[in-house]
């Protein structure tokens, strides 16, 4: 190595910068490679030619000569992207990288914050005190039974954790059941007057769901909207027929596709999915320990709604 050489290479070493000799021996993607990584997972996700899917990032990830890749396609309703990583040979694609350096239950607790803040980032319906230290995001479908049974039991549960705890409602009306979309517009348009209005009709939904029909769902919810005093019956009656509220709906539903979510009811406390709660015990327990958690490392709602973007990787293909 000529002098200057060693020159340079101890300017870059004592400024803590990465030599430009050994940023050089990690290989840049040739348009090539780039294009067979496209056909590459527009086959393994079973995307058509109509997709328009492309790699619009291809950064190193830090330290390393992995390639931190992001593919975005488009559907007919949405745009959506998906973070993959590269090795260093071109030869393996996986969805996750796990860094042996960072303690994984500070990771657990980073991926939990990124995820929460694009929750409540995408305001869904919600009630309790903006700085609650426990958060619960739901995905939910007003005429699945098992969402009425969460409904039920956080009836039991909040009013004794009201001050300390903040619900987050997104519609997530499934397919497979035939008045769920409709009670979902129906609810979002009392959600468009407000707060109040919005949880009173869903308790309504949910409190008579086994008296509702495909036939008879429009009927109900004038009903409910008739009997609901925060609600302006007329402005409820032109929402509906115009349709005002749909755009509520796919947003909601474009966000739990967003973060891989495909059943209801999903839960997320303080950034972690809930599979599933048994009973009233439980998910006490659950908001007990949210809380202890939020208190040791100073962790409020609030700070989560403004503490960054959804966490790339919690993103996947969804069509």
């Amino acid at each position: 190595m000529n002098m200057i050489k060693r020159a340079d290479l101890l300017i870059a070493l004592t400024l803590g910068l990465c030599p430009i000799a050994a940023a050089q021996n990690c290989p840049a993607l040739s348009v090539g490679k780039k294009s067979a990584l496209v056909e590459y997972v527009r086959k393994e996700y079973k995307l058509d030619s109509g997709a328009g899917l492309k790699i619009v990032q291809d950064e190193p990830v830090k330290g390393s000569c992995y390639h931190d890749l992001i593919f975005e396609g488009k559907s007919s309703v949405k745009t959506w992207q998906i973070t993959m990583y590269l090795s260093p040979d071109g030869r393996f694609l996986t969805g996750e990288l796990f860094d042996t350096t960072i303690d994984p239950a500070q990771e657990q607790r980073r991926k939990a914050e990124a995820l929460m803040a694009g929750l409540v980032q995408n305001k869904g319906a919600s009630k309790g005190p903006d700085l609650a230290p426990v958060t619960i995001v739901e995905f939910s479908d007003f005429e699945c039974p098992f969402c009425k049974k969460l409904a039920d039991l956080m009836k039991q549960v909040l009013p004794a954790e009201k001050d300390r705890v903040r619900i987050v409602f997104h519609h997530m009306p499934l397919s497979i059941h035939p008045w769920a979309r409709t009670a979902a517009e129906g609810a979002a348009c009392a959600q468009l007057q407000s707060g109040d209005a919005f949880w009173a009709m869903h308790d309504k939904l949910f409190d008579n769901q086994s008296e509702i029909t495909p036939n008879n769902i429009k009927q109900k919810l004038n009903e409910f909207a008739r009997s609901i005093q925060k609600i302006n019956f007329p402005q409820f009656q032109g929402c509906m027929g115009t349709g005002m509220s749909l755009g509520l709906v796919f947003r909601d539903l474009n966000l739990a596709a967003e973060n891989n979510i495909d059943a209801t009811p999903t839960l997320f406390i303080n950034g972690y999915r809930i599979a599933g709660i048994k009973d009233g015990n439980q998910l006490r327990q659950l908001i007990a320990e949210a809380g202890k958690e939020a208190k040791e490392i100073g962790m409020s709602s609030n700070a989560l709604s403004h503490s960054g973007g959804r966490d790339a990787e919690e993103r996947e293909v969804r069509q």
